[in-house]
């Protein structure tokens, strides 16, 4: 976060409209780490996109706070992706200083934004906009601010933020210090009929929706089809008619009801890739057959409603694609009553699943630190399962849970599946039927009631073949789509 601003020589003034919440990760690189998990970091932070002549520093004057970016060679460069369509619009921000004892000579530090068709480094780049451009005719010594705006042009389907530094004839030198890099949507898609944020569903939205029909390209619309028409309507009419439940003892701290015409980034990050980034052996461990991407093809919002698409196609050495959806350090839970409202897939080989991994690890690798499995379903999806995984890191891990069936098939219809997250006991439950409960568990890295008290996120995934369901046959059928209506989150009242 920015605490003050030493000299503010250059201002961008922008009216174009409200703007929502930044959606990098790590844009004031507090965290520690410049370094995406992946080399594909879409979007949970930066990567080095090519060199390594820039770093993570403290250096005392030349960040905002505890920590900012230095990048002194004009090969390298650090990029982050983030979520984009054709004719979204964002604001972009960001504050560079170059210090005198190493000026800027014959040399630039730019900040810009680029359109992609997809977001793999082999799509094509369709257009550019350069935010900031820091040169040797900036005073030394000095901070700058920055801002601009760009507008994603036809078929986009990623954005990419990158902070570089460009030489300018051969004898050159000098670095830039970087510092509160912002991204934002200009007038974002709602994601709630309670359109002026009074905590009320009411005549005041019904206004609001009304003057907007059969307009496109509105935030008022809700069922993600780029037009105001009666389907808005009636998922105006269901939210109004349906509130939100409440529980005795509880209050509401999170929801996301999937309204709009996009995934709410300020949620959800996408993982991506056959695990292999994250440390893990391809298949993410499970001998997984899927590869996770953020297309629209494999995840969306429509009709109220998260969908998550597996589907049987060659992509990246793969023979699957899926998606993969993480609250990671944007919304992140200690204890509560944690449920969705979920219409499970049903074929050979297909394993959905809503779970929560812990967000810090504070006790070791998996399972050390602990996971939740709220749900999952393996091929026909006739029984759902809830467990816990606790005890030491991998191969000494260990697990409980239980599972459910009443004689129909979940793939059927919706239903609500939760958990009752306390200090020292779980309880599971589907559509309100508790089928299980665990109050005995251990880590290898703490006492009880570890793992499971420290803070958790929230994973949504379809994933395709591995250990548990085996591999698709001959009669597996795709895609197959795993709907998601909400979830919410309570925590019990103080």
């Amino acid at each position: 976060m920015m605490t003050k601003l030493a000299s503010l020589l250059v201002v961008v003034c922008l009216t174009a409209g409200a703007a929502g919440a930044n959606l990098l990760a790590n844009g004031d690189f507090e965290n520690g780490t410049v370094k995406a998990q992946f080399s594909n970091g879409y979007p949970d932070g930066w990567e080095h996109s090519w060199g390594a002549n820039g770093s993570h520093h403290a250096d005392s004057g030349y960040k905002y706070d505890n920590y900012g970016i230095v990048i002194w060679k004009n090969d390298t460069g650090l990029l982050q992706h983030i979520p984009a369509k054709e004719a979204d619009s964002f604001i972009v921000s960001a504050d560079m200083i170059h210090p005198p004892a190493e000026p800027l000579t014959n040399r630039n530090a730019i900040v810009k934004i680029e359109f992609w068709n997809g977001f793999l480094p082999t799509d094509a780049k369709l257009s550019e906009t350069q935010i900031a451009v820091l040169t040797d005719a900036n005073t030394t010594d000095t901070w700058y601010h920055f801002a601009g705006t760009a507008t994603a042009p036809p078929a986009t389907a990623d954005a990419r933020i990158i902070l570089f530094i460009e030489d300018t004839i051969g004898a050159s030198s000098g670095r830039t210090y970087f510092d509160n890099i912002t991204a934002a949507q200009i007038n974002p898609p709602a994601t709630s009929p309670d359109f002026n944020d009074d905590g009320q569903i009411n005549f005041a939205d019904y206004s609001k929706l009304a003057g907007e029909w059969q307009q496109t390209q509105s935030v008022y619309d809700l069922d993600g089809d780029e037009d105001v028409d009666i389907n808005d309507l009636r998922l105006f009419a269901e939210s109004w008619l349906t509130p939100i439940p409440s529980y005795p003892g509880y209050e509401l701290v999170f929801s996301d009801e999937f309204y709009g015409s996009r995934i709410n980034y300020e949620n959800w990050s996408h993982q991506l890739g056959d695990g292999t980034a994250y440390g893990l052996p391809a298949g993410w461990g499970n001998n997984e057959l899927q590869y996770y991407t953020p297309r629209p093809e494999n995840s969306y919002v429509s009709n109220g409603n998260l969908v998550i698409v597996a589907r049987h196609e060659p992509y990246q050495g793969r023979n699957y694609t899926s998606a993969r959806l993480r609250s990671f350090a944007k919304q992140d839970f200690l204890y509560g009553r944690i449920e969705a409202r979920i219409k499970l897939p049903s074929t050979q080989g297909i394993w959905p699943a809503f779970w929560m991994l812990p967000t810090d690890w504070e006790y070791g690798g998996w399972a050390a630190s602990g996971e939740i499995d709220i749900v999952e379903s393996t091929n026909v999806a006739d029984t759902i399962y809830g467990a816990i995984h606790y005890g030491g890191q991998w191969p000494a891990n260990t697990s409980s849970g239980g599972s459910y069936s009443d004689g129909n098939d979940f793939s059927d219809d919706f239903h609500t599946y939760a958990i009752d997250w306390e200090p020292t006991r779980i309880r599971w439950y589907v559509d309100g039927i508790l089928y299980n409960a665990e109050n005995s568990w251990w880590s290898s890295g703490g006492s009880y009631p570890a793992p499971f008290d420290k803070p958790f996120h929230l994973l949504l995934n379809v994933a395709v073949g591995g250990n548990w369901p085996g591999d698709p046959n001959e009669s597996s059928t795709f895609p197959q789509e795993m709907l998601i209506d909400y979830v919410r989150v309570y925590q019990k009242t103080p």
